[in-house]
């Protein structure tokens, strides 16, 4: 009766306290009822309590309404009323049909004709026009919510919570975007899919800091309660983020085969294959062009691999979420450009191998192994400054301090590093068939220049040699001439990583083959000559004993008892010994140029000759 008297005088405030008196009341008893439930009194009044509940219900709901709808300027009054109902509704335990009520008076009608008004159900929605509607939405929550969500937190009494920003008008407004845009959560175009999901991601930032303030009764922040809403987690599943993934990933599988398409290509790694109507976007040449250029590259197969990484995590493709994915599809790459490159330096020796010497050298494969060594260095270092780049923009989980993200990004460098340990074979074996090209080049005529140096001083009454052969000077010509197309494929620049190491790796390989040929040619050289003076003492011997007392009978590389040191070497024999020397001597100086080591067997072949110098 005076809930009546109340709504017919029209005064709002005497009708709201009547309404919250009678929830407190009607709670009181439906506490009672609840503990004498097995009474017959209580049992036959359960009927009536209910007839009481629901015409309560009907009328905080039609206060609700109207205190809702008079809510246009927000001002405190009407703020105080809407507290008051809500706090007689949480009385009652009904905070969900009060929450619906909001939902249905505020919300919606606004959200509908946001969102309900966009046709085609989002497909291909443009990201501006998407912006400009979820800029709409925001303005209506910041100018109405938030007034009205901190002025119910101020009026509520302690054991009322009202998340309203998240159960009301996030609800409502993810709600209706869903039912109205069901498309735009499709990825039919990536790049406005990618664009539209940016968007909404920077929309739900927005919204849940909008109710970033204190006070809510029960402790839990509004973002954790936005959080573990259920509605935001649908709304965030939503978003197929799998499929986008996947048509990226298409992109790069393509760019990776080539236009043949026969190299092998990165396994699907179980995401998702795309709707069957999208298709991945057009490989971009001029950023293939520009990804060869930015590395130095000289090869295809790194300049896809380098611009497929790129594409990974480039600002326009990558998304938080797929973070994991990208690293796992990083990998991938690093595999597969490591398994294609082998491929192609194990081709490209086993073609060449036919040529040899001079004929080797100067085919074209020679040049192709170079570039594939020097991209593998690339390749190193264009994957190692990816990965920290990629380490600064993906969100690492764990202790937020310098050490602890130093470490895992230490981590990852390692993982790289590992993916790409088996290229270090693979430019071993370019850098060894390099090598052992070039020590054929050079010493396959050594026997014959020998002989032509014995000819030269065998009945020709020559003065004794001062210099080296002429031969000698050539015998590394052709790993200067490799060292200097190293340097044109590193762009003139010889102190690069790559230019280092691969000229280390050559020198140390062509200088100990070069020196150790040498030291058995001119071995055998020296025995021969010999043999051929003990063949010829023996041969006077057998004529008469008119033969030299003190000529040297043995044929070993330098008989025992001879030394030229420090004298002038008179016989034909003597001096193609210290000939000999001085070459040795001169492929010594030029190995010592190299700064690298001969062979053991050289070694030993120079203390053999020792007599033999000046």
């Amino acid at each position: 009766m005076v809930l009546e008297e109340a709504e017919e005088t029209g005064d709002a405030e005497e009708y709201v306290k009547c309404l919250e008196r009678a929830a407190v009341d009607l709670s009181q008893i439906r506490y009672f009822a609840k503990k004498g439930e097995d009474h017959p009194f209580v049992v036959n009044a359960q009927q009536r309590v209910a007839k009481i509940e629901q015409s309560l219900l009907d009328a905080l709901g039609r206060f609700l309404s109207r205190c809702l709808a008079d809510y246009a300027n927000a001002s405190d009054e009407s703020t105080r009323l809407i507290a008051q109902g809500l706090r007689a509704y949480s009385a009652l335990e009904e905070v969900e049909q009060a929450e619906a009520i909001i939902r249905k008076e505020m919300v919606q009608p606004y959200a509908e004709r946001v969102f309900g008004a966009q046709p085609g159900r989002g497909m291909g929605l443009e990201p501006d026009k998407f912006a400009e509607m979820l800029r709409d939405i925001l303005q209506f929550v910041e100018t109405v919510g938030v007034p009205l969500a901190k002025g119910v937190d101020a009026q509520l009494a302690s054991g009322a919570t009202y998340h309203l920003g998240t159960r009301v008008f996030w609800r409502e407004i993810a709600t209706c975007m869903m039912e109205h845009l069901p498309l735009v959560f499709v990825p039919g175009m990536p790049d406005r899919f990618f664009k539209n999901y940016q968007t909404a991601c920077e929309f739900a930032r927005e919204f849940g800091g909008l109710f970033a303030f204190t006070g809510h009764l029960d402790g839990a922040p509004e973002s954790e309660v936005l959080a573990a809403d259920s509605t935001y987690i649908e709304f965030s599943r939503k978003w197929q983020l799998s499929a986008y993934f996947s048509i990226q990933k298409k992109l790069i599988i393509r760019v990776l085969e080539g236009e043949k398409g026969t190299s092998r290509s990165p396994e699907a790694g179980g995401s998702p294959a795309p709707p069957s109507n999208t298709r991945a976007p057009a490989v971009d040449q001029v950023a293939l062009a520009q990804a060869k250029q930015g590395a130095g590259l000289l090869t295809d197969q790194a300049t896809r691999a380098v611009w497929a990484m790129n594409r990974c995590w480039a600002p326009e493709v990558y998304l938080e979420p797929l973070a994991s994915k990208c690293w796992q599809l990083t990998m991938q790459i690093l595999m597969w450009y490591q398994q294609t490159a082998d491929a192609a330096v194990r081709q490209l020796i086993q073609r060449n191998a036919a040529a040899s010497g001079s004929q080797a050298l100067e085919s074209p494969d020679i040049d192709s192994l170079l570039h594939h060594v020097h991209d593998t260095y690339a390749m190193r270092t264009a994957a190692l400054d990816q990965t920290r780049r990629a380490c600064s923009i993906v969100p690492l989980l764990g202790e937020d301090t310098r050490e602890y993200q130093t470490g895992v990004a230490a981590s990852l460098e390692s993982a790289v590093e590992q993916a790409l340990l088996s290229l270090d074979a693979t430019v071993r074996g370019a850098a060894d068939y390099v090598a052992a090209t070039i020590v054929s080049s050079s010493t396959g005529n050594l026997a014959a220049q020998l002989r032509r140096t014995t000819s030269q001083f065998r009945h020709t009454n020559r003065p004794p040699p001062a210099d080296a052969s002429a031969y000698v000077a050539k015998l590394f010509a052709p790993l200067s001439a490799i060292e200097a197309q190293i340097d044109k494929a590193n762009r003139g620049d010889s102190s690069g990583e790559f230019v280092q190491a691969l000229k280390r790796m050559l020198r140390e390989r062509v200088c100990a083959d070069i020196s150790r040929e040498f030291a058995r040619a001119s071995t055998d050289a020296l025995a021969t000559i010999s043999k051929t003076e003990a063949s010829l003492l023996r041969l006077r011997k057998s004529r008469g004993p008119s033969a030299r007392a003190d000529a040297r009978a043995d044929d070993q590389p330098v008989p025992p008892g001879t030394d030229l040191r420090g004298k002038v070497p008179d016989s034909d024999n003597d001096k193609i010994r210290r000939q000999v020397w001085l070459d040795a001597a001169k492929v010594a100086h030029m190995v010592g140029d190299y700064d690298a080591q001969p062979d053991r067997e050289f070694a030993s072949f120079v203390v053999m000759i020792r007599p033999l110098g000046i």
